[in-house]
């Protein structure tokens, strides 16, 4: 047998493709589900090791976008160099996240439901990854003053960034079973982090132009960020259109009708069947909640750390880095984790560290304390994003997995635009970043508490039937 291969139904290879033991073999045949067994394992394509790293590897690209674009080094250049006012740089930055991630949770369910008709999954995927590292390189042009440009530029790269995820994750149900899919979900935040840490460590020479009075040559170095990040990017991402392989099939288009008509017939034929989905319909309703905590922290971590707790960029730079080191350990711990006592309970755990991070970061007066933030955030982060995914991929029927991810995309951006907007406008009216941050413990409550009400078991056994195409008897 070929040492490369992880067959589909994960019964010679574990999560990632090592060797198991026979018995270990022998008790995935007799225990795996229909619904457990990927894509491929009906037809002509065995999951291999390879393939699994090629998916894995797209974390890496993108995490090089949103450590150091979205957290880190852009954010505080934007505030800092473009500008230059605390309280409406936050507004602005809040008001462009919200704006990208109004774009994506509107176009995703459609899009997805096109790709998967089409079989077209990757070239969707190709379009998004363009659009991020072209528009990311275009960063380069913003100047002092230049704001504007510097929040178109932003929007569209971040739409493709939010974009690129929705379709990355559709691979998932095609790659992953119930005994692998948290390892394999939580490998892929685990390279993600540390890609996110390589690519802030190159741009940190850089760095030293992002400070009020920088001279020009500091700003010229500070202005090639986005460029090493772009190039970063695009070379990153290579791995993934190699090795991943197609798994969606092309359907025949009907006499008469465009591909366009046909993803907005599917997904409203979709919406007419959602009942059979309810699990899976209420755990995107949780993530919707305390998916917007999550990425209110990731957009303003930097800016609080700096405005609030008194962090230099050389010191906040070393907090997303024990951020980042943590969350790779966290992915990995919690992926594991969840194959062992159930995605939901994971999933709750990680909620309850992020209403201890964000409690304390309110209490927070000192760069000590707020690194035990930073300890607490990066488990969190590390966590409940991978545990989520691998949990939709669960409830997800594989040949509508695209447009399912795209609900996915809906649930992480529908209310993603709400919480930078009150964390810019709390911040701006209150003329404090405290009372901001405390508002985010909300999401993480009321979260959980709409995902407490989510039957596993049976979201798992919902995912049997697939949503057929429009007119399929």
């Amino acid at each position: 047998m070929d040492r490369g291969r992880l067959w589909a139904c994960g019964v010679s290879r574990d999560s990632v493709g090592w060797p198991r033991s026979k018995e270990a073999r022998e008790s995935d045949i007799m225990t795996t589900q229909p619904s457990q067994i990927p894509e491929a394992s009906s037809g002509a394509l065995p999951v291999t090791r390879r393939e699994i790293f090629g998916w894995c590897f797209y974390d890496v690209a993108d995490s090089a976008f949103t450590t150091v674009i979205v957290t880190v080094l852009f954010s505080l250049y934007f505030g800092t160099v473009v500008v230059g006012d605390t309280g409406r740089a936050d507004f602005l930055w809040g008001l462009a996240a919200s704006i990208s991630e109004v774009a994506v949770a509107l176009a995703a369910p459609v899009l997805g439901a096109v790709a998967d008709f089409s079989g077209s999954r990757k070239k969707f995927l190709g379009v998004c990854a363009a659009t991020v590292a072209l528009f990311t390189a275009s960063l380069w042009f913003v100047g002092p003053g230049m704001t504007t440009l510097a929040l178109v530029l932003y929007i569209i790269a971040n739409i493709g960034f939010a974009g690129g995820g929705v379709f990355i994750d559709s691979f998932l149900p095609g790659i992953s079973n119930e005994t692998n899919a948290g390892r394999i979900s939580g490998m892929k935040w685990a390279m993600g982090y540390g890609g996110g840490l390589c690519a802030l460590w190159l741009c940190l020479p850089l760095a030293g132009g992002i400070r009020e009075g920088a001279g020009a040559d500091e700003l010229a170095r500070a202005r090639l960020i986005p460029l090493i990040v772009a190039a970063w990017y695009a070379v990153a991402v290579l791995p993934t259109f190699l090795f991943v392989r197609e798994r969606s099939v092309k359907r025949v288009l009907p006499p008469g009708t465009g591909m366009l008509a046909v993803g907005f017939k599917q997904l409203s034929h979709t919406f007419r069947h959602v009942r059979r989905y309810r699990e899976l319909v209420k755990l995107l309703v949780a993530f919707l909640i305390y998916n917007d905590g999550i990425v209110t922290v990731i957009t303003f971590a930097a800016r609080y750390a700096k405005e609030t707790i008194g962090f230099e960029t050389p010191d906040i730079v070393k907090l997303f880095i024990v951020m980042n080191v943590i969350a790779l350990a966290g992915a990995l711990g919690f992926g594991w984790l969840a194959d062992r006592i159930g995605q939901k309970r994971t999933i709750l755990i990680s909620l309850g560290i992020w209403v201890a991070a964000t409690t304390l970061a309110y209490f927070s007066r000192t760069k000590e304390s707020f690194f035990v933030v930073a300890t607490l955030a990066g488990i969190g982060m590390g966590s409940c994003q991978s545990v989520t995914r691998s949990l939709v991929a669960l409830f997800t029927p594989k040949a509508n997995a695209a447009e399912f991810f795209g609900f996915l995309g809906i649930a992480g951006k529908a209310l993603a635009f709400l919480g930078p907007l009150v964390f810019g406008v709390l911040s701006q009216q209150m003329g404090s970043q405290r009372p901001a941050i405390l508002s985010l413990g909300v999401f993480f409550v009321l979260g959980a508490m709409v995902l407490m009400t989510v039957d596993e078991k049976r979201g798992k056994a919902q995912a049997l039937v697939p949503v057929e195409a429009p007119g399929t008897p």
